[in-house]
């Protein structure tokens, strides 16, 4: 709204600075600029509070109009009830951010169950491999073992196998229930999550034993640790395990959520990489096109300069013939020898001219730009160039006689 002097200061004196603040949005020291800006007087410290408790106060004369003022000033409203509260927590990363949305869902499929009833045909496959491993002899006859078809990644001791069975069968039925899925592919196992394959697998920590006295070398053993690790590719790699205060049955959310942003973050480089590819192909398409067309242009450029070259040279050869001509008939010396040359250097000519190119039975074998090259002499020869009569060409010198 637009005050004049006199507007502005009934404002300051009918409520407090501090409400008309709320009112304009402005602070304190700028409310009072734009009052000292056109000399209005403002009320001073504890103003109110003297009035509020029945204090006699003294309100000033507005000043009288001063030219070097301003004589009006605009203020713009605002909604005191707006909640003007800025959010300063921490924004969630994907990961977390997933892991609550998974969370806050239907999470029957990620509560790992106590007791294995396998049903899954990978998770009883994988059983049956373990115990196949066992040296016992009534297992080896075991008619089940040549039905054994692909089976999970599993490291583990026997003692640990139940527990990491009812790890990968939640896994797995989590996975499926958020649309992914389980591939065993070269027997390795890979979740299959938004169409981008990790592999994952399931192994028991060793931990060292004391050296032994009697043979003095290292050996390992399960130590009931279980981790379970997922190879995004070939630098990055995931792992979750076991610790003091957790164990890997608590964390199916965090893994399933990991696995599912490690995926969209594949797929995104996987688009862009095949993005930047595509722009590849396209500026080695453009640039294989222009080198092609560069090619044909420089061929049908030489082309055209070699016609013109041979035009040029055809017209500097017949105005030889002309002169020579001009000359002889100058000279008084024209016989039917000179007359039967001079038609013969005008058939030449023709021959040579690229809009008659005359066929000639002699020359057609050879090529016109080689005859048309300038002949160099070698640099090493130093030989005397002889301009005795025996080297007489008709052509060479019309002065001198054979």
């Amino acid at each position: 709204m637009e005050l004049t002097r006199k507007e502005l200061y009934d404002l300051v004196w009918s409520e407090p600075i501090t409400t008309l603040c709320k009112r304009f949005g402005l602070s304190d020291n700028g409310l009072r600029k734009h009052c000292k800006a056109m000399n209005v007087p403002t009320p001073p410290t504890g103003y109110w509070a003297k009035k509020k408790a029945g204090y006699k106060t003294v309100i000033p004369v507005l000043p009288v109009k001063d030219q070097g003022k301003k004589q009006h000033t605009v203020l713009h409203e605002v909604d005191i009830n707006e909640d003007k509260r800025v959010d300063i927590s921490t924004p969630l990363n994907r990961f977390k951010a997933r892991e609550l949305e998974i969370a806050s869902g239907d999470t029957t499929s990620f509560v790992v169950p106590e007791v294995l009833y396998a049903i899954d045909p990978l998770i009883i496959d994988t059983k049956e491999k373990h115990r196949q491993e066992d040296e016992n002899i009534h297992l080896s006859r075991n008619p089940y073992k040549s039905k054994i078809n692909v089976t999970l990644n599993l490291y583990v001791d026997d003692k640990s196998l139940n527990r990491a069975l009812l790890i990968y069968e939640t896994i797995i039925k989590a996975l499926r229930s958020r649309g992914h899925n389980i591939r065993i592919k070269d027997e390795k196992t890979y979740a299959v999550v938004n169409g981008e394959e990790m592999q994952i697998n399931i192994s028991e920590r060793r931990k060292q034993d004391p050296i032994t006295e009697s043979h003095g070398f290292r050996t390992f053993s399960f130590c009931g640790e279980l981790i379970f690790s997922v190879d995004y590719n070939y630098y990055h790699k995931s792992t979750f395990n076991d610790t003091k205060f957790t164990k890997l049955e608590d964390k199916i959310v965090t893994i399933i959520a990991n696995l599912e942003i490690h995926s969209e973050q594949i797929k995104e480089k996987r688009i862009e990489s095949e993005r930047r590819a595509k722009i590849r192909e396209e500026e080695e398409r453009i640039r294989h096109e222009f080198e092609k067309k560069q090619k044909k242009e420089l061929k049908e450029f030489k082309s055209l300069f070699s016609m013109a070259e041979r035009l040029h040279k055809t017209n500097v050869l017949r105005q030889y013939i002309s002169t020579y001509e001009q000359f002889i008939l100058d000279q008084g010396v024209m016989n039917e020898e000179i007359s039967e040359k001079l038609k013969w250097a005008k058939e030449k000519a023709d021959w040579l001219d690229p809009f008659i190119s005359k066929e000639d039975n002699y020359l057609d074998g050879y090529e016109i730009e080689d005859i048309l090259r300038p002949v160099c002499p070698k640099s090493n020869s130093l030989s005397y160039q002889d301009y005795s009569t025996s080297n007489y060409s008709f052509w060479s010198n019309p002065f001198r006689k054979k």
